[in-house]
């Protein structure tokens, strides 16, 4: 028999429903993203995209057509250069998105969740199915872990069905429900081109019932996401990253734990989830304005497998994870002097640990690159001060972590009255909504 979620983590879950992708400034509420949906719905796209629902793909107007090949990604010099010009803004409708990206990604995948690997979470070892506050594997964002998770890997393709296996893209179905008789959750994409670094990140809210079901005994997420050749509907299921996604996705596009990377590839040890190097470059299409900072430590060991996001740190280790009983995967423990060295210098400053610099990702065929203070896309959520009390952003800081806090004891005072009764789940939603819409316009200044 399947184990079971008690009710009353069932209920925290509800009240929490609103910060499904935001622990520690992580992404946007679900009210925000069900606002953009309708918006995208009704959207006029001033160079539609016709389609063809024989070959199911993508076909831009003959006037606007850009190609991309297999090996890299190439064009001819005006739709090169009117990629780049594109890549500074994020445009409205997820429709558009794709026809952003289609120059270095080609188009996105078709989403069948059946054919997704389902993310398995184990107790005492043991694969287990319902919702639980504590396992073997957690999320680690602050929430109870759920089973019924999936995540599929997929080869890029041109819009004519060109194989382009230098880039990769994820879709991921995370599961939030509190039981499987109402979906909760969402499913994300990310493209990503290992050449240039060139990453797109769609996003949907909580509202994927009219496509998502749950399978009652393992709620294993099941259906299928609209695609690009139902371009009304394509816009009514997904939205371009409504803010910063590298809040969380700092190191590199792809976030990897325990929970992550207990989905295998079938027949294989290999997680679906791609594991990049630390010189993988990244950028994000649409998001030349993000704050794309990590620090780095000269011959700080922490730095020898990949970059280092302390944001992503502090989500996993707020959750209760421990570094030292983890990292470095063949010998956990073994740099616990480098961890604290990198703790020092992220909480103090420079000034305080030599060699300490903050580093933007090679991209676009150009190297790692060191800036300083006078980086222009400084964000709040970056909140390492490296250049002192003067760096200009403590104010604002201090403001964005007391709003945090106050937004987690409300999470608990809500699920207690919820729990007793003298608040209903609507309006516990509704309070959290209007909290974490004052947090993230915070976070975005």
């Amino acid at each position: 028999m399947p184990h079971n979620s008690t009710a009353s983590h069932r209920i925290f879950l509800a009240c929490c429903v609103p910060c499904f992708l935001f622990i520690g400034m992580l992404a946007s509420s679900n009210t925000m993203l069900t606002q953009l949906h309708g918006q995208n719905a009704d959207q006029t796209r001033e160079y539609p995209l016709t389609s063809s629902e024989r070959a199911q793909r993508l076909s831009l107007p003959k006037n606007k057509k850009t190609k991309t090949t297999a090996g890299n990604s190439t064009g001819n010099t005006t739709a090169g250069a009117q990629a780049t010009r594109m890549e500074s803004d994020m445009p409205k409708t997820a429709i558009a998105y794709a026809r952003m990206c289609e120059f270095e990604l080609g188009v996105p995948p078709k989403i069948i969740l059946d054919e997704a690997v389902e993310i398995p979470i184990f107790i005492d070892g043991e694969q287990v199915y319902g919702n639980y506050p504590t396992c073997d594997n957690p999320v680690l964002i602050g929430k109870s872990t759920v089973s019924g998770s999936v995540i599929q890997r997929y080869e890029g393709r041109t819009a004519e069905g060109v194989k382009l296996p230098h880039v990769v893209w994820v879709a991921f179905g995370r599961n939030s429900s509190s039981s499987p008789a109402r979906v909760v959750g969402s499913v994300q994409m990310i493209g990503y081109n290992t050449q240039t670094g060139a990453t797109a990140f769609f996003e949907s809210g909580d509202q994927i019932a009219p496509w998502v079901s749950l399978d009652k005994v393992t709620w294993r997420m099941r259906g299928t996401m609209p695609w690009i050749d139902d371009p009304k509907e394509f816009n009514q299921a997904f939205v371009p990253a409504p803010m910063q996604c590298v809040q969380c996705h700092q190191s590199d596009p792809f976030i990897t734990n325990s929970f992550i990377t207990a989905a295998k590839i079938p027949g294989t040890n290999e997680p679906v989830i791609p594991l990049l190097a630390a010189d993988s470059p990244y950028h994000v299409i649409g998001g030349s304005h993000w704050d794309m900072r990590t620090i780095r430590i000269k011959g700080n060991a922490c730095f020898d497998c990949h970059r280092v996001g302390m944001k992503t740190i502090e989500l996993f280790t707020a959750s209760g994870w421990n570094v030292n009983e983890h990292m470095p995967p063949d010998d956990p423990g073994s740099l616990s002097d480098d961890y604290e060295q990198l703790l020092t210098a992220w909480q103090q400053g420079r000034g305080k640990t030599g060699g300490s610099e903050w580093i933007i990702p090679p991209s676009k065929g150009s190297s790692t690159q060191t800036v300083g203070d006078d980086y222009p896309y400084q964000a709040a959520f970056n909140r390492a001060v490296l250049g002192g009390p003067d760096f200009g952003m403590t104010t604002q800081i201090t403001t964005v972590e007391r709003l945090r806090k106050r937004y987690f004891d409300a999470c608990r005072k809500f699920a207690e009255q919820v729990a007793n009764g003298t608040i209903t789940p609507e309006e516990a939603d509704e309070q959290l909504t209007t909290m974490l819409q004052e947090i993230l316009t915070k976070t975005e200044k």
